[in-house]
């Protein structure tokens, strides 16, 4: 039902039910993190679930909806995965964020630097801020 309201953006709703879910002493589950970010804390806090890649990538993606990068960059700075960073890199493409998208590839490049699709995205992230020359460089 979390998931339910959270995807409907019934954030209320979502809200409520996961208080009268904690009120009754029911555990959440791996479910329950993918329905927002309270909830996410939450359970981390007071099950003693461990997230997974999945749960943060997510995350990320809730985040990056949200408009709130500089969160997500905190959050992907913790996990330190590839995927995480490439998810936090589409979004500085689509807020057209160029500062924390060179801040990203450069995470990414330590982790990974054969996948083009890194260079092709800063690329057009620069293209799109009018940054012809680095963009240029970036795809070549």
């Amino acid at each position: 039902m979390i998931s339910g309201f959270a995807i409907h953006g019934m954030v209320k709703e979502a809200s409520d039910c996961y208080k009268r879910m904690d009120g009754a002493g029911v555990k959440p589950n791996r479910i329950t993190f993918l329905s927002g970010i309270e909830f996410f804390r939450k359970t981390v806090d007071k099950s003693g679930i461990a997230p997974d890649i999945k749960h943060y990538g997510s995350l990320i993606d809730l985040l990056r909806r949200a408009g709130r990068l500089e969160e997500a960059e905190k959050i992907a700075l913790e996990i330190g995965n590839v995927v995480v960073w490439r998810t936090l890199l589409g979004a500085c493409s689509f807020h057209d964020n160029v500062e924390m998208g060179e801040r990203i590839t450069h995470k990414i490049m330590e982790l990974e630097k054969e996948y083009s699709g890194d260079y092709v995205l800063l690329s057009n992230i620069f293209a799109g801020a009018g940054r012809y020359v680095d963009s240029k460089r970036m795809r070549s």
